[in-house]
């Protein structure tokens, strides 16, 4: 069966992955009496960090390969990314000050103004200590990803030129190369953890490139080999895909294995073939879902904003709680998308030279699909 690269359900996995994200986040700060519970434990096993870096991998690449000009690529990029984060940073700060605390820790200004800068440059890591008293002692510790994202945009360029220049290897040994190298930055970082996880080398390396873009890269690699993976995606596989994975991911659990961000790659690759497998069945299923609607980046950079006032209030051990915060959150990211979000988009420019590639040429470059603004 042939696939159309751009029919498909990324939009609606972004989706659930950010609720995957946002709802294990608030409930083990709120409730984490309730973190055995076996739905939330089966939930653990689909990481969403780990599922956004590879679909970002897949969509990214396609749509650097269809913009010939760096400048636009970045504007498209900046467009994505920057308008909602800025808006969602101050209205964090504003949630922050309204509560007395800046003024209870002797904040000033320019610390509050510095706070801001770090959180909506490329510095989202940054978190004085004047804010370890509130909440979970972190402004919004989800946007990490979004340092370790803006890096995977600037080095896409580079990459290509790597890519499309280097002739020496072919462009699939070249990433597989680099993608082992990262597998082995990740492993090195985490088997550093236990000793060296409160220095900060650590710290930066942790929130670096280095360690993640493996996953990046095998969105990049399956991408630009599609229409030869495609052909192993037959009708009704997603049920025993996902029944095979997730007896996998229960052997894993039970000897001892992480399911957070620091997944082994002995569960982000069948977790990435899942996650395909999800993206192609029933591709217009997201379409007729969504209507090209897409809340998942709202939803993953306001849910923690909301748990930190329930913690700062001591609103906690309740499961209503939990599910005030994952309600707010998903009515400020519609919000967010209707009022911000979605008219930044509509100044994108659609590219008009695509970049030649003799080595992979796809001939399903249908520009109508929502999934072409990638997050």
């Amino acid at each position: 069966m042939a696939y159309s690269i751009a029919r498909n359900n990324f939009d609606l996995i972004r989706l659930i992955a950010a609720l995957q994200v946002a709802v294990l986040h608030v409930l083990y700060y709120l409730t984490p009496q309730w973190g055995n519970a076996p739905p939330f434990q089966f939930l653990s096993w689909f990481p969403g960090v780990p599922i956004f870096f590879f679909i970002s991998g897949f969509l990214i690449s396609r749509s650097y390969e269809k913009t010939a000009d760096t400048v636009e690529y970045a504007r498209n990029r900046a467009l994505r990314i920057f308008p909602a984060l800025h808006v969602c940073v101050l209205l964090n700060l504003v949630m922050v000050w309204a509560t007395g605390y800046f003024s209870d820790v002797q904040a000033s200004f320019l610390d509050i103004l510095l706070l801001y800068l770090g959180k909506t440059t490329i510095l989202q890591f940054y978190n004085p200590e004047f804010m370890r008293q509130f909440g979970d002692g972190v402004l919004n510790g989800s946007l990490w990803t979004i340092c370790v994202e803006l890096q995977f945009y600037v080095l896409t360029p580079f990459l290509y030129k790597l890519l499309l220049q280097g002739r020496r290897l072919s462009p699939n040994v070249v990433l597989i190369t680099c993608i082992a190298v990262s597998i082995i930055c990740n492993r090195l970082l985490y088997s550093l953890q236990p000793e060296f996880h409160e220095s900060n080398l650590w710290k930066l390396a942790r929130v670096s490139f280095l360690p993640w873009i493996y996953m990046f890269l095998t969105g990049a690699l399956v991408q630009r080999n599609f229409q030869t993976i495609s052909k192993l995606i037959r009708p009704n596989l997603f049920v025993p895909c996902m029944l095979a994975y997730s007896a996998y991911a229960w052997l894993l659990y039970r000897n001892g294995f992480a399911f957070n961000n620091s997944i082994s790659p002995l569960l982000f690759f069948p977790l990435a073939a899942v996650t395909l497998v999800a993206a192609y069945s029933g591709p217009d299923i997201a379409r007729r879902l969504l209507k090209g609607h897409d809340f998942s980046y709202g939803i993953y950079v306001y849910h923690i904003p909301f748990m930190n006032m329930f913690l700062y209030y001591g609103l906690q051990g309740k499961i209503s709680y939990v599910a005030s915060v994952i309600v707010v959150t998903i009515v400020t990211a519609i919000a967010s998308w209707f009022l911000i979000e979605r008219p930044s988009l509509r100044h994108k420019r659609r590219a008009t030279h695509p970049i030649n590639d003799p080595v992979q040429v796809s001939s399903e470059m249908d520009v109508r699909s929502t999934s072409d603004a990638p997050k």
